[in-house]
């Protein structure tokens, strides 16, 4: 496979919430419902005869969340045309709008929306846009980009240039965790945790891409770096503003670190072991500081996060704005 620069940030999952006033309430719930009772949309109706190439069909499947905040989810399956005429696989010819209705804590009034910006294209922006409109009504859609509150937001990061092997760390983060194959070499790194407010996870893509596809992952470099955010709490239209100072928090260091008899034995384990956050967390202090200063020697920045641009995820996003937007007036 031919070398390739560093790409650019990309956007792979959103979710988002939207209040809804007590009195339109009800009318999104019918909006939402009737789309999923109706014939064409039902696949318990429909099961066998849905139609790909109608604009107008769909794959809508409706269940109950035993373990989410939210009672019901409506997850609808859209065929991305433009994709499918170019003869793309199943798994890259459509995407997945879920719908979740009536949190479980009744204090709440919101409606939460997931999707996966980098896969819709022109035509799935297109359809995306004009079911919004249809559970949400034009005024309600309008205000989403400006008004909605992030909950999750998946940001990837590829790198096809050969890298140094490294070890990561995030500011502010206590835990970390090393996932090692048989041959003992790193596989992937993860800093924070399933519950965390952001989970950083670097992996060998081109190892994956061996296991898939069957291609020799000794001539192909390709590094991945995910990030996972949740709980924003702001909207789509600050992401350009709030997103880009995380970044700010990731460092990378180079394993030559491990053989530096400045680092206590115990640390160094640890580090090997488990990663970088997890052993400095059992540092006191002034320890920690001293060890992060002396890391300093070893850095380097393998995905060029200092000159990372958003534009490419924010352009993913940009078909939920609106000309029209007019704040949205709580009752």
């Amino acid at each position: 496979m031919k070398s390739k620069q560093m790409t650019n940030v990309f956007f792979d999952k959103a979710s988002f919430t939207l209040h809804i006033v007590e009195s339109k309430r009800l009318k999104v719930k019918d909006n939402l419902f009737q789309l999923f009772n109706s014939e064409p949309n039902n696949p318990i109706v429909n099961r066998g005869d849905f139609d790909p190439y109608d604009n107008d069909d769909r794959r809508v499947k409706h269940y109950r969340e035993k373990k989410g905040r939210y009672n019901h989810t409506v997850d609808i399956e859209i065929t991305i045309h433009s994709n499918l005429k170019l003869g793309y696989s199943s798994k890259e010819n459509h995407f997945n709008f879920k719908v979740s209705i009536y949190p479980k804590n009744k204090s709440h009034n919101f409606i939460r929306f997931e999707f996966n910006p980098a896969k819709l294209g022109e035509d799935g922006r297109r359809k995306l846009r004009r079911l919004l409109v249809r559970i949400l009504g034009i005024k309600l859609a309008r205000t989403v980009f400006y008004e909605a509150r992030l909950t999750r937001l998946d940001t990837t990061i590829d790198c096809y240039s050969a890298l140094d092997n490294f070890y990561m760390y995030m500011k502010g983060v206590s835990c970390s965790e090393i996932k090692r194959p048989a041959d003992d070499e790193i596989q992937s790194q993860i800093c924070g945790s399933d519950q965390s407010d952001i989970r950083v996870t670097a992996y060998d893509k081109a190892e994956q891409t061996k296991q898939l596809h069957g291609v020799d992952a000794e001539s192909v470099s390709w590094v991945r770096l995910e990030i996972v955010n949740r709980d924003l709490g702001f909207s789509m239209a600050e992401i350009r503003e709030k997103l880009e100072n995380q970044f700010k928090k990731l460092s990378f260091y180079r394993d030559d670190f491990l053989v530096d008899e400045y680092f206590d034995d115990d640390f160094l384990a640890a580090a090997q072991a488990d990663g970088l956050n997890t052993a400095l967390s059992g540092l006191s202090r002034n320890d920690r500081k001293r060890y992060l200063r002396r890391l300093e020697h070893y850095a380097f920045d393998p995905f060029k996060l200092s000159k990372l641009t958003l534009k490419p995820g924010l352009e993913s996003l940009k078909f939920l704005k609106s000309t029209k937007y007019v704040p949205s007036v709580t009752v």
